[in-house]
């Protein structure tokens, strides 16, 4: 049982990540990039800026938020409007 706790933490984590749209990663990653050289928190508040700006963009449309855009807003913490 070497690590079994760990292991299902891990994993549980690994089908959590795939499970998000390939453009949710894209985002997350661009958003790290963008903010590697400034704090932990100006990344999360860029993260969730860009959030508001997508639901903004939906909203005004008067679109529904696709389910990646909730999957970014989870991600960072953020209950968009318009969804």
């Amino acid at each position: 049982m070497k690590g079994s706790r760990a292991s299902a933490t891990r994993s549980s984590k690994t089908k959590r990540t795939r499970a998000r749209s390939p453009k949710v990663e894209e985002i997350v990653r661009l958003v790290h990039t963008l903010s590697s050289n400034l704090g932990s928190e100006d990344g999360v508040v860029m993260g969730r800026g860009v959030v508001r700006l997508l639901a903004g963009a939906y909203r005004e449309r008067g679109r529904s938020l696709p389910r990646w855009v909730k999957q970014l807003a989870a991600h960072y913490g953020v209950k968009p409007e318009g969804g």
